[in-house]
């Protein structure tokens, strides 16, 4: 037991720098692509001000590694005009009192450019609060309010609804802060191991990518599931039995089989399943998860928490129920809502038929090959030997000895499932993980596509670590 116990702490150990390399490898390989990620999602045509603003939302302004220009910027004269380009000859912006302590979003030479606005009122020109009505920026101006004296222009103080405006200034009028770790890789790090901070979408503007994966999440763990048990069931029973009849017509039978499953593309199965057993014969339904008819309630609907948990932790565990309601199945046996239950079970037929059967051949070739090698044992011998039955000595001795590999690629096909069965969820519109991340690339939504592969990343490094020690539980002979 001291043993497996140091095995698993050891393990969880090295966890961690997988886990650190695979978070620097995305945002590397995200940050690498080329072209500008807030532009490529939004509209031709839209202001320039609108995408600084998202960039500055979404922290896209920071330096990618180290933060050397500075972080917050503290206004040191009375009065400080910023202009909307690094020359001072351009067109006025805003103004930054004394004592403003202000975000730093650029940086070229001896000039910075700063965000105001964010926070409280802010002192706009007023030509350029003309042009941020036209693209509907929204604010509410303090109609009373007297400008500095001594400042050429109309200027109107104002407090934006959401976001702000940018613009230069010289950087000898304010006092710098310099924060290294300000910079786009080291916030990324912290939020996400801090908060779990996956980041905001672009094309849903402030919604936590968290969120969504929250919603998508328990329709790609139920799909995985029954996926990985029709894979397992009927991969592992083939594979046994080819082993058992080596060199038979069932046996070269069911070796192509393996080869066939694995090779056909696994949309086009699953085009062919909704062909045949849904549009022709009308046996199975072809998409989503359940009828709209049939949408089993929340937990907290069918026995009326909302009324019983009140308070801050009450929310809390509202959320939690919530959470655990879009596990249908669970939702379904828990509440009692029989209907629903069958209506789910009819629905992931033929999705988990799809993956299942796609999944088989690799667990039929490698069941196969481990139970000849096992087959071939002395213990199989003295077994057979002793007059024991020969398929209790296949499927109860021999199989038993030979799972512990299949139980590694178990694990591993298992973890790349709930990283998004993409191509089956977009078959039969599968409101799960990988669907959600197909639409999210389909429109450029950068942060999205960043928190989902982070999330993935995450989920095959926790599986790949629960398999490891499942695996250290069942052959003692694996330590470190």
């Amino acid at each position: 037991m001291r043993s497996l116990r140091a095995y698993i702490v050891t393990r969880f150990l090295l966890t961690i720098p997988m886990v650190l390399t695979l978070l620097v490898l995305v945002f590397i390989l995200l940050r690498v692509m080329p072209g500008d990620p807030i532009r490529a999602a939004m509209r031709p045509g839209v202001p320039e001000e609108y995408l600084d603003q998202i960039r500055h939302a979404q922290g896209l302004d920071r330096p990618l590694l180290l933060n050397l220009r500075g972080s917050w910027a503290t206004a040191l004269e009375p009065v400080i005009v910023l202009y909307a380009e690094p020359d001072p000859a351009s067109p006025p912006v805003a103004l930054a009192l004394e004592g403003d302590r202000l975000p730093i979003t650029d940086r070229e030479g001896d000039r910075i450019r700063l965000a105001v606005g964010e926070e409280g009122w802010v002192w706009v020109e007023k030509e350029k609060l003309e042009w941020l009505r036209q693209v509907e920026f929204h604010f509410t101006p303090d109609e009373g309010a007297v400008p500095p004296a001594g400042i050429p222009g109309e200027w109107v103080r104002v407090t934006f609804h959401e976001g702000g405006v940018e613009g230069w200034a010289p950087v000898e009028r304010f006092e710098i802060a310099v924060n290294p770790f300000d910079s786009q890789f080291f916030n990324y790090l912290w939020g996400l191991l801090t908060r779990f901070d996956l980041g905001t979408s672009i094309t849903l503007r402030g919604r936590p990518v968290a969120a969504d994966l929250a919603l998508k999440f328990p329709a790609t763990m139920e799909l995985s599931l029954f996926g990985m048990l029709v894979a397992g069931v009927v991969g592992v029973l083939t594979g046994a039995f080819a082993a058992q009849k080596r060199r038979s017509t069932a046996d070269y039978g069911l070796r192509i089989y393996s080869i066939v499953a694995y090779a056909i593309p696994i949309f086009w199965l699953g085009l062919i399943f909704q062909i045949v057993l849904s549009i022709t014969l009308g046996w199975f339904p072809v998409t989503d998860r359940v009828s709209s008819a049939l949408r089993p309630e929340t937990i907290v609907q069918v026995y009326h928490l909302d009324q019983t948990l009140t308070g801050p932790l009450g929310e809390k565990v509202l959320d939690i129920l919530d959470f655990f309601s879009q596990f249908y199945i669970l939702n379904c046996l828990v509440t009692g809502q029989w209907k629903s239950l069958l209506d789910v079970l009819h629905h992931l037929v033929l999705p988990s038929l799809t993956l299942g059967l796609y999944l088989s051949g690799i667990f039929t070739r490698l069941t196969r090959a481990n139970m000849l090698d096992v087959l071939q044992q002395d213990f199989v011998m003295a077994a057979r030997a002793r007059g024991i039955r020969e398929r209790v000595v296949v499927y109860r001795h021999a199989l038993k000895n030979a799972f512990i590999p299949i139980l590694t690629m178990f694990g591993l096909q298992f973890a790349l499932l709930l990283a998004g069965a993409v191509l089956t969820e977009t078959t039969f519109n599968w409101p799960g993980m990988g669907l959600f991340l197909v639409d999210r690339i389909t429109d450029r939504d950068f942060p999205a596509i960043q928190g989902t592969v982070v999330f993935f990343a995450l989920l095959v490094a926790l599986v790949s670590l629960l398999v490891d020690i499942i695996y250290a539980r069942v052959d003692p002979r694996v330590r470190y």
